[in-house]
This record gives C-alpha cells, sequence and structure tokens, in this order.
C-alpha cells in the first residue's frame, strides 16, 4: 500500500510540475484533483497504515489533501472555469516536506 501511495504521490507531483510549466491552467488542476482525491481514499482505508510512525506524516497528508479539495471545490464551482483558464487559490495546508522521503525509508 505504501508502494501505491508513493506511485500517486510522484504522479501528483509530475502533474503538478505540468500544471506550473503549463500556466497554472484549470485543465491540470483537474488531473491534480483527480490524483488527490485518489490518494486520500487510499489513505482513509480502513487499517490502511498499522505503524504507528507513519500515522502522523499521513495526517498531515490527510490535512492538507482535504483542505485542498474543499478549496478546489468551492473555487471550481464559482469560478466555472474553462480547461485553458488559469485556476489558481490558496489557504489550505501545505503539503507535508519529506514526506514522500520518509515513506520510502519505511519500505527498507
Amino acid at each position: 500500500m505504501i508502494k501505491k501511495l508513493l506511485y500517486l504521490l510522484d504522479n501528483s507531483k509530475k502533474t503538478y510540475d505540468l500544471y506550473i510549466l503549463n500556466g497554472q491552467i484549470f485543465l491540470y488542476a483537474k488531473k491534480l484533483r483527480k490524483i488527490n482525491k485518489k490518494i486520500l481514499d487510499l489513505i482513509e482505508k480502513p487499517n490502511f497504515v498499522k505503524d504507528q510512525k507513519i500515522k502522523k506524516p499521513l495526517l498531515s497528508l490527510k490535512k492538507h489533501i482535504k483542505e485542498w479539495i474543499i478549496l478546489w471545490d468551492k473555487e471550481q464551482v464559482a469560478r466555472k472555469p474553462n480547461n485553458k483558464d488559469v485556476f489558481i487559490f490558496a489557504g489550505y495546508t501545505r503539503f507535508p516536506k519529506g514526506l514522500e522521503s520518509f515513506l520510502i525509508s519505511t519500505l527498507k
């Protein structure tokens, strides 16, 4: 399950990079929304993580994604953007730094 999470986090990072490189347009924000929902669904599964040392970082990730999705949904409804429209918003908890490195270290 951690490998799947790392795969999704890598997908998210690559899509975020494309979002930035392409002028922060809605098309890539939609793709990020789908990936973030998959990540949230995965980490919210019962007994996803049994190791206590992983729970705290995942709670930070969960908080970040939930806040991000709430704001994304609110802005999408308010603006009704087209794929090429700039889609930027703020006000959510930042992505937990070092999360991927930490998760990789737990696999060893």
